[in-house]
């Protein structure tokens, strides 16, 4: 038989969202955060048709019956779980059709999984050179490859991600002013991605940026019709590309207004592939609890994500993994 690397295909997101409900009601509360990680979560990107599921999860104590309910979902706890990270895996042979990665949220493990899948969703010549080592290993071994042996290419993108700053709000005139903070460091030109899951705030976040440059009309999810655009100072477009698939010619004509002479916002931007111009700055919001959200802010220009983390509206900062800072000089 073959083996050969499937090319990427739209259905792995919709299999991560149908598995993340699943997976969120089987373990309960100890989970914060489901986010799809790996190959299949990089648009374009040819991978091995497994569906990886980074767990951000309050400790890896799961409650009792957790397992047993991962076990009547098919999962099987794997063998090579470590101290750090709890795995579980389903399909009876390899490549596996997905495997859960359950790890402390915040800490090394989970920050590592969402900064190298968003370095290849914002880099699409460092995707290909993921997809090319594959192929040659592939090519070597004659045989499936295993983590260990995209270890150095892995640590070499990681290595090389900007650390980015994260704060926390417990409110959404929090995430207001933190997006307030954002928006008076952008200029026309600029594009900015906003992705989280469902209710995590993402329009929230959006609607104090505009506040921000003078938009006084109400602001809201363009969910259903693709984008808004605000008259501000300067003009702001809002765009949602949840029901995307990619990018096409036409798509982007219809699109590409938006862009012009504009502040661009985009939420679900890992929909769009690499159709869209290059983000200036990129932001991911995330549940904590019922009443808290993250939100990491990461880009390519050192200066600028070094003074927003500087800025301070009121908020919660926290440096690093398990480390929380309070600074409030309301």
């Amino acid at each position: 038989m073959t083996i050969e690397l499937a090319p990427h295909d739209r259905r792995w997101a919709q299999r991560f969202r149908a598995e993340a409900a699943t997976i969120r009601e089987a373990l309960g509360d100890v989970v914060i955060e489901i986010e799809h990680v790996g190959s299949t979560s990089v648009p374009g990107l040819a991978a091995k048709p497994t569906v990886d599921i980074a767990v951000g999860v309050t400790t890896l104590a799961l409650p009792d019956g957790a397992v047993e309910r991962m076990e009547a979902l098919g999962y099987e706890a794997a063998a090579d779980s470590r101290p750090e990270e709890r795995r579980f895996r389903r399909g009876p042979t390899f490549p596996r059709e997905a495997i859960v990665h359950l790890v402390e949220w915040g800490g090394r493990g989970w920050i590592d999984y969402l900064r190298f899948r968003d370095a290849l969703r914002a880099d699409p010549e460092l995707a290909r050179r993921y997809e090319a080592l594959k192929r040659s290993l592939l090519q070597k071994r004659g045989d499936w490859y295993r983590g260990v042996h995209k270890q150095a290419f892995i640590e070499e993108v990681l290595a090389r991600a900007r650390p980015g700053t994260e704060m926390l709000s417990s409110s959404p005139e929090e995430t207001e002013a933190i997006a307030g903070s954002v928006a008076r460091e952008l200029r026309v030109g600029d594009v900015v991605t906003v992705s989280g899951e469902l209710g995590t705030g993402k329009t929230t976040f959006v609607r104090g940026a505009c506040r921000a440059l003078g938009v006084t009309a109400p602001v809201t999810s363009p969910t259903y019709t693709i984008g808004h655009r605000y008259e501000g100072d300067p003009d702001v477009s809002h765009l949602d590309l949840y029901r995307f698939t990619g990018v096409s010619a036409a798509e982007w004509g219809d699109l590409e207004p938006y862009f012009e002479d504009a502040i661009v916002f985009v939420e679900w931007p890992e929909a769009a592939g690499s159709g869209l111009p290059a983000a200036r700055l990129r932001v991911r919001l995330g549940h904590v609890d019922p009443a808290t959200r993250s939100i990491r802010l990461d880009g390519a220009e050192a200066g600028l994500v070094e003074r927003l983390g500087r800025a301070d509206p009121g908020v919660r900062h926290r440096d690093g993994p398990g480390d929380e800072r309070t600074r409030r000089r309301r």
